[in-house]
């Protein structure tokens, strides 16, 4: 099965996900960014979201 295929093979809003796993774990696998690094930019960015949505949520009510 191709590459194509096996995208296709998934649903549409997995595959956004799919991809990022399989370019984490060759960076990781070469030695690029560490298992560490990479929960580091993942906290980082789930804290930003969250900020984002307190932020929204605090100027949809005044």
């Amino acid at each position: 099965m191709s590459l194509d295929e096996k995208i296709q093979s998934i649903p549409e809003e997995e595959r956004l996900a799919a991809a990022v796993y399989a370019l984490n774990t060759v960076l990781m696998s070469r030695g690029i960014i560490t298992r560490e690094e990479l929960e580091e930019g993942f906290d980082s960015w789930v804290h930003r979201k969250e900020l984002l949505r307190e932020r929204a949520t605090a100027s949809s009510q005044a």
